[in-house]
């Protein structure tokens, strides 16, 4: 069992358990295998690993930022990033882990730029991100309203490069992990801060 506090992935409980099965941490030697919990896990290590160098990068909880919770309660979804953006919008980069229903990819929104980045393992495979662009759009521009920015649309990058997985094989999950190291490396997070607006 894993408890975190309000404040890492701005939920709405002061604190919150999630469970790590012990064929959770089994299947952790498995490649193919990490699920939502331990990338919850290992979300929060980078939260901790970003703190610990004052990197102005924040994240947030893959299993909100999931389709199916999208699906199930967009409204909810929506407030949930809001309320994150209002206390990340001052870092450079937001990533959060991405359940696309048959494939986890790595999501980075880079306000200064205005852009939101999509790190996807299998990228020749035809998805449609329409739904979570437009929670992202939506939690966006109510920062925008709120900040008294221009409302200017972000733009999705849905084939950014990356690491690819072989076709045979269910290792996104590994893959969105080790794009999130790797957005840390190449994002250019050392630039003076720009505002958003």
């Amino acid at each position: 069992m894993v408890k975190i506090r309000r404040l890492h992935f701005f939920r709405s409980q002061d604190a919150e358990c999630f469970l790590v099965g012990f064929n959770g941490l089994c299947n952790l030697l498995k490649i193919d295998a990490l699920d939502v919990s331990l990338l919850r896990c290992f979300s929060l290590c980078m939260i901790l690993e970003t703190k610990a160098h004052a990197l102005p990068v924040g994240f947030l909880d893959p299993e909100t930022m999931s389709l199916s919770t999208i699906t199930c309660d967009k409204s909810y979804v929506v407030d949930y990033m809001t309320k994150a953006l209002k206390q990340l919008v001052v870092k450079d980069c937001i990533m959060f882990a991405h359940d696309t229903g048959d494939q986890w990819i790595l999501v980075a929104l880079i306000p200064r730029w205005g852009k939101v980045l999509y790190f996807d393992s299998m990228r020749s495979e035809p998805r449609d991100h329409s739904l979570l662009k437009n929670v992202i759009n939506e939690a966006y521009l109510s920062i925008c309203r709120l900040k008294g920015c221009d409302e200017k649309s972000l733009v999705h990058v849905t084939k950014f490069p990356c690491h690819q997985q072989p076709a045979v094989g269910n290792e996104s999950r590994f893959y969105t992990a080790n794009h999130m190291m790797e957005a840390l490396r190449i994002l250019d997070v050392e630039n003076p801060k720009v505002p958003m607006c």
